[in-house]
């Protein structure tokens, strides 16, 4: 376990899932300088937002405190954090969708790499809260750009950025009062090779466009036939979408971590797979999880994955090598896991000391599609 020491306090904090001798942290200075800030402060009713792990948290444990954020992830690591720490839950999680409680007198927020889920997020903050209520937000100063400035000055009042600390800075601001129009913040186009209409939420992964690395895939996609298919990372849901068109029997599940990617995969099931069969959870189901451990040992027949290679500001493989191990695990005999991956990721060793069988299907300039099997 690492210790965070701060203004406001000590605790053990960790990253989620735990790994040992991981090389990446739980907390960066920025979660530091909003200590700084609260522990100078007689919060009531705090509101918490992007925080990953739970370094914003630990200090306010008790108070009734909400905190919202779009990674089932980080809200797992809160309760385990809090656990650890044996302090008491008196959490309310929310994901980015959820109404935040009125009562809210201060919302501490890291600001989010995707400039899309920061203004959607100020939005409902503006729209949600009283006017003049307090924020305070922080991340490292590369992201305190012109436009994340404007953003600020959209929905606040009383705007100032703090000096350079530790290569980080602060914002102080107070809500405007501002009404909030949802559908400005989804959008909608077409992939017409594949008679398919996508709309993703702010925040989502190739949000405004079908990635390349996606494309590949769908023009390499496996045969049709699986029993139980599982679309893992799924994000808008493209890779599972195509194959339901090419094998409409498939039992089909899409899982993320991300509860906007999965409102809007659930949204993309219901404009683009009209059948019978679409109507019944049984057949086709959109789910938020840590990689696949909510599935069962040994149930499913296929797995399509295109795994991210970082998490928020954190580059890094970790996710991808979840996602292989519990892979293995939840196939069946002779299923196969299908990966599309930029050419220079070093995939195909962490398949091979998994699976007895690792082929590559295709390739072109920038990707590779491998399968693994047994």
């Amino acid at each position: 376990m690492t210790t965070l020491r701060s203004a406001a306090g000590q605790w053990q904090l960790n990253r989620y899932p735990v790994r040992s001798h991981d090389p990446l942290q739980a907390w960066d200075a920025a979660d530091e300088l909003l200590h700084d800030i609260l522990a100078q402060r007689d919060d009531q009713h705090p509101l918490l937002v992007n925080d990953q792990f739970g370094a914003l948290l630990l200090p306010l444990a008790g108070l009734p405190v909400a905190s919202q954020a779009d990674s089932y992830v980080s809200h797992c690591a809160w309760y385990a954090n809090l656990a650890s720490n044996q302090l008491p839950d008196t959490l309310q999680p929310l994901s980015p969708l959820d109404s935040v409680p009125a009562a809210t007198d201060v919302v501490y927020i890291k600001i989010p790499k995707s400039q899309s889920l920061l203004e959607f997020q100020l939005a409902k903050l503006a729209a949600e809260l009283s006017p003049g209520t307090q924020l305070f937000a922080a991340a490292k100063s590369k992201l305190f750009t012109p436009t994340v400035r404007a953003l600020f000055d959209q929905y606040c009042t009383d705007v100032d950025v703090s000096l350079m600390q530790r290569k980080c800075r602060t914002l102080s601001a107070k809500l405007r009062s501002t009404p909030i129009y949802t559908e400005q913040f989804v959008s909608t186009w077409q992939v017409p090779e594949f008679n398919l209409s996508l709309q993703h939420h702010a925040g989502v992964f190739a949000r405004n466009q079908l990635d390349i690395g996606a494309r590949f895939m769908l023009s390499n996609m496996p045969p049709s036939g699986a029993e139980r298919v599982i679309d893992l990372g799924c994000g808008n849901g493209v890779l599972g979408l195509r194959y339901a068109q090419l094998s409409p029997a498939s039992q089909i599940t899409w899982v993320d971590e991300s509860f906007l990617a999965i409102a809007s995969t659930r949204a993309n099931i219901e404009q683009n797979l009209t059948s019978a069969l679409a109507a019944t959870t049984e057949h086709y189901k959109a789910q938020v999880d840590d990689c696949l451990a909510q599935q069962h040992d040994h149930s499913c027949d296929l797995i399509l994955c295109n795994p991210p290679f970082h998490q928020e500001h954190a580059v890094t493989e970790h996710i991808a090598r979840q996602m292989f191990r519990d892979s293995k695990r939840v196939l069946r005999k002779n299923g196969e896991l299908w990966v599309v991956a930029n050419r220079h990721l070093p995939y195909y060793q962490p398949l091979k000391r998994l699976f007895k069988q690792v082929h590559q299907v295709a390739q072109n300039s920038k990707f590779v599609i491998l399968k693994a099997r047994g």
